[in-house]
C-alpha cells in the first residue's frame, strides 16, 4: 500500500499562487492508495474561492474522502456554506468508521483564548482487502514546543486505543530530534528513519531544510519505502511510504 501526507497551503504554491490542479496533480502521479492533507479549506474564502478543496480533490481522483474541520465558522453572507478549514483523508479503499477528535490547540482564530480543546485528529478506519487499518492524520501547533509535546501524549492516547494496525501522519511542526517526535518514536516507527532515502527535508520548498512532515507506523506494519516527493505544488513537499500490512487475524494493539 502507498501511503501520501501532503500539506497543501490551501492549494496554493510557495509563493501563494492558487493552483489546486497542481495539487491534484502531484497526488495523481504519486499514485497513493491513501492521502492524507493538511491545510485543507471548505467554502473557506476568496483565498481558495470558497472551494470545497477536498471534495473536489477526491472527485477529480476517484477516491472516497472524509473532512474534518478545526475551525467551522458561519458563512460570510446568509445562506452559504459554513467556512471551514482542517485536515482530509483520500482513499481508494472503502471508509468504514470516522472521528475527529480533539486536542489541545491554540485557535489562530481565537488566539486570545490561549489552550483549548479543539477538533482536527482525523481517524479514517479502512478495509482494504483482507485487512482494516486505523489512519489518522495531524497538523501540530508551528508556535510552542511545549504544546506539540502535549498534542503528541494526546494523540497517544487515541492512537493506543486502536483495534487494528495504524499509521499516523502529517505536518509535525517537529523536527526528528525533537522531544515530541521522541514521544511519538515511543511507539511508533518512523518510516523515514526506517527505510528512508534522500535527506528526507520538506520544508519550505523549494530548498527545504527541515524535516517537519512524517509517516509513523505501529509495530505489525513493513515500512518497505519512503522517500519525498520533490514535486512543487505547496509550500511543503509530500511524503510518501510503500507499506505492507498484515491481515486481519491475529492483529493487536500497537
Amino acid at each position: 500500500m502507498k501511503v501520501l501526507t501532503f500539506n497543501i497551503h490551501h492549494g496554493a504554491d510557495h509563493q501563494n499562487r492558487l493552483n489546486l490542479d497542481r495539487i491534484r496533480q502531484v497526488i495523481e502521479q504519486a499514485d497513493a492508495d491513501v492521502v492524507t492533507l493538511q491545510e485543507v479549506d471548505k467554502h473557506w474564502s476568496d483565498r481558495s474561492r470558497f472551494v470545497d478543496q477536498a471534495a473536489w480533490l477526491g472527485e477529480q481522483l476517484g477516491m472516497k474522502v472524509r473532512f474534518a474541520p478545526i475551525y467551522s465558522l458561519d458563512p460570510l453572507h446568509p445562506g452559504y456554506p459554513r467556512r471551514e478549514y482542517g485536515l482530509a483523508v483520500l482513499s481508494r479503499y472503502p471508509i468504514i468508521r470516522f472521528s475527529n477528535h480533539e486536542l489541545s490547540r491554540i485557535s489562530s482564530q481565537e488566539p486570545e483564548k490561549g489552550v483549548q480543546s479543539l477538533p482536527g485528529f482525523p481517524e479514517a478506519v479502512i478495509q482494504a482487502g483482507g485487512t482494516k487499518m486505523h489512519v489518522f492524520t495531524t497538523h501540530l501547533s508551528w508556535m510552542d514546543p511545549e504544546l506539540r509535546l502535549k498534542e503528541a501524549d494526546e494523540m497517544m492516547a487515541f492512537i493506543r486505543q486502536a483495534r487494528y494496525p495504524v499509521i499516523l501522519t502529517g505536518d509535525m511542526n517537529a523536527v526528528p530530534e525533537s522531544p515530541e517526535i521522541q514521544r511519538i518514536r515511543d511507539h511508533l516507527t518512523d518510516a523515514f528513519e526506517e527505510k528512508g532515502e534522500g535527506n528526507g527535508m520538506t520544508y519550505p520548498v523549494p530548498q527545504p531544510v527541515r524535516r517537519i512532515d512524517y509517516i509513523f507506523a505501529s509495530s505489525q506494519v513493513k515500512v518497505l519505502q519512503c522517500y519525498v516527493l520533490q514535486e512543487e505544488g505547496s509550500d511543503h513537499y509530500g511524503v510518501q511510504a510503500e507499506l505492507w500490512i498484515p491481515k486481519e487475524e491475529g492483529m493487536g494493539n500497537p
